[in-house]
């Protein structure tokens, strides 16, 4: 019974034709390791782990490749038994997951050893398919974790690859029926090599429209994850209790900041400090929108430094995602953001978020202090990845203008304290720059409009010296400042007309990256503005030293050309006068689509004359007849291949020079071919049958070879 089994076992997976082609063998790993190498670059997989796995890949093609004529019914056990254990694996990974989004990883290290378990049985052409239909899977898990252009490099060595597999498993296929029918006629088969030229100068014009059409079409924004991720990168510096630790921060006025972090990330924002911020990416921000990215907020301001309350934040309660407490959350209309940060240099434990977090999917205990600010109990490391659900106001002018100027609640009344010593010159400043206004949102854009038009921006300005007050040094001695001074002048002026105000440390937007969609933050992005309360509508952004993101994108800005021409525009202003920038690149842009829409004129002009059949081909043609056709495309084959048929070869010496070996089997459809050309009767539908099939195989795989004809200069057509 045992025995009847195992027989039945053994028919059932016999394998098909064994592969015999190193090469294909050989492109198939290539492509299912660079699969690997993306996997590993995007942090799927460890390091050592991808090492592990592409030596036993290779070990594993090797003995398939030794053992391709053989059964192998003992390694196809070993291999269902390492699947098993394998699957088990992977259900105790997601056991262990806090989110579905974290699925893709255990998933993927499932493909690769996977992958490694099969190449131990790859004796046919399909098994070789199967694994590069695999591999495509994992290249799909290293583009969801995209985050730069490095994917890039992976991509096109892996398409390059996988093309090539897929040429080589097609010539294998044709040879092999060639091959069979070779045999069959008393023949010999030889082998062709891939012409890869002509496959890239096939796939280049779907490579150029595919780019062109990625350039101009809209692109959708924000995640299509169907969960937010969230994970921490490892333990950061802190503890339970601790204030806003910030790895950059020094509290020593007049002292100057080591540059690995903003000292405004802290409990409190001194102005007489000043920073050295690098241009390193500090993170990366996948956003539905553009916006500022909030991180600390501050109401007491003494003269010299901003600071938050000194009362302990307290835990939120529950299991992510966190909700956002009620007494924080602003009225009237909200766009909502969808955000998910993934940071690359240690950050401080304040968390960041567009406007107001309504959710936070955070993988440890999260703290909200009396402003309604989120902080963590340690700074949070490289590799920490978490997701905000925000909504930011979303009502217009008008409907701001149309707002209440009554008194302030009483629950407000901390974000209208100023310094008791604050100089009256300060306020009366303010009186005159806003007397004019009927509402409080003209009053916040007529100090902005103030503020731009009489002071000037510089990271240099002067620190205010002992005993004098920030604001007041700022307005009338200096008229040098940068966004602290701004913002801090912004707020004290409204504070002190009845307006509730704050201040808010943060980073702006970053720059977009037009290829992976994220927001690439910097640290010299880190930023300060103002939060300006509006009875009914509650708290909205402005920003005095520059201009706040919309809270939706317009159609255009979706456009990855038009991001490009921005970032062109951008890079240009920062060497050349504004409008020579403009002006550059719109030339560049104009000359780039003009030269695209050349070199596409020139590609189907030089397909149609390489299409066109030569004039022999075409007076073949005026004959019908099968086996004439099969001529006439065989001479447009040779011409493409660049061996065109000479204007004094007849067909015979055109088939001569092709055959190679095959010259029994091509001689007998010359006969045909001269038989349905010439003679009084018809061939023998088998007959033609053969031919055809023969001369079209010469035009798919024979390889043509240059030089003149050899053979007697007879049956001249």
């Amino acid at each position: 019974m045992a025995a009847s089994i195992i027989d039945f076992l053994r028919r059932t997976n016999k394998h098909g034709v064994p592969e015999d082609s190193i090469a294909l063998r050989a492109t198939v790993l290539a492509a299912v390791v660079t699969a690997t190498g993306a996997v590993a670059a995007e942090g799927a997989i460890s390091p050592g782990t991808a090492v592990v796995v592409v030596a036993a890949l290779a070990l594993a093609s090797w003995i398939s490749y030794r053992r391709r004529h053989k059964d192998n019914f003992g390694i196809k056990i070993a291999v269902t038994f390492g699947a098993l254990v394998a699957l088990a694996r992977l259900m105790t990974q997601i056991s262990a997951l806090a989110t579905l989004d974290e699925v893709r990883f255990p998933l993927a290290e499932l493909f690769l050893w996977v992958q490694v378990l099969h190449s131990l049985d790859l004796p046919a052409r399909k098994d070789l398919n199967f694994s590069l239909g695999s591999s495509l899977t994992l290249m799909g898990v290293a583009a969801s974790l995209s985050q730069d252009l490095r994917f890039g490099a992976f991509l096109i060595v892996y398409s390059g690859l996988g093309a090539s597999a897929m040429a080589l498993a097609h010539r294998s296929e044709l040879s092999a029926g060639t091959a069979g029918r070779m045999v069959a006629a008393g023949g010999s088969a030889t082998s062709s090599r891939p012409r890869v030229f002509a496959i890239m100068r096939g796939a280049a014009p779907v490579v150029v429209a595919a780019t062109v059409l990625w350039l101009v079409i809209p692109q959708p924004q924000g995640s299509a994850s169907l969960a937010l991720p969230f994970s921490l990168g490892g333990a950061g510096v802190g503890g339970v209790g601790a204030g806003i630790i910030n790895p950059g921060f020094s509290s020593s006025p007049g002292a100057r900041s080591n540059g690995s972090g903003y000292y405004g990330f802290s409990d409190r924002l001194d102005l007489r400090v000043r920073g050295d911020l690098s241009d390193e990416v500090v993170m990366r921000v996948r956003a539905s929108a553009p916006a500022l990215w909030r991180g600390v907020l501050f109401d007491h301001y003494d003269g010299t430094t901003w600071s938050g309350p000194s009362d302990d934040p307290v835990p939120l309660e529950g299991e992510p995602p966190f909700g956002y407490p009620i007494e924080f959350r602003s009225l009237g209309p909200r766009a909502e953001v969808t955000q998910t940060y993934y940071v690359e240099v240690e950050q401080p434990s304040a968390i960041f978020a567009a406007g107001q977090p309504d959710s936070l999917y955070f993988d440890s205990g999260v703290s909200i202090d009396a402003l309604g600010g989120l902080r963590t109990d340690q700074t949070l490391t490289e590799g920490t990845v978490y997701s905000v659900i925000s909504s930011r106001g979303a009502a217009g002018p008008a409907s701001l203008r149309g707002a209440a100027t009554g008194s302030v609640p009483q629950n407000l009344q901390r974000y209208l304290q100023v310094p008791d010593d604050l100089p009256g010159r300060v306020g009366a400043l303010a009186e005159r720059i806003t007397g004019a206004e009927d509402n409080n949102y003209d009053r916040v854009k007529a100090v902005e409009r103030y503020l731009a038009g009489n002071y000037r921006y510089s990271l240099d300005s002067p620190v205010p010296e002992p005993g004098r007050d920030a604001v007041d040094h700022f307005l009338y001695d200096t008229d040098i400042g940068f966004c602290e001074q701004f913002a801090t002048a912004t707020a004290v002026m409204l504070r002190t007309q009845g307006i509730p105000a704050r201040l808010v440390a943060g980073y702006t937007t970053g720059s977009r990256n037009p290829f992976s969609g994220y927001y690439e933050v910097k640290g010299s992005d880190a930023h300060t503005w103002v939060e300006v309360w509006f009875p009914g509508y509650g708290w909205y952004e402005f920003d005095p030293t520059f201009a706040i993101p919309p809270a939706r994108q317009s159609t255009a800005e979706l456009i990855p050309l038009v991001r490009v021409v921005g970032s062109v525009v951008e890079t240009l202003a920062r060497v050349l006068p504004g409008g020579v920038a403009v002006a550059a690149a719109r030339a560049g842009v104009t000359a780039g689509l003009i030269g695209l829409a050349l070199v596409g004129l020139w590609v189907i002009g030089r397909r149609r004359r390489r299409t066109k059949p030569p004039p022999a081909a075409a007076s073949l043609r005026a004959y019908p007849g099968p086996v004439t056709e099969s001529l006439a495309r065989l001479e447009v084959a040779l011409a493409a291949g660049g061996a065109p048929r000479a204007p004094s070869e007849t067909a015979a010496e055109m088939l001569r020079r092709t055959a190679g070996l095959r010259r029994r089997p091509v001689k007998r459809a010359l006969e045909t071919f001269e038989l349905e050309r010439y003679g009084n009767r018809p061939p023998a539908p088998g007959a033609v049958e053969d031919a055809v099939f023969e001369i079209d195989m010469l035009a798919e795989v024979g390889r043509p070879r240059r030089g003149p004809p050899r053979g007697p200069q007879d049956n001249r057509s």
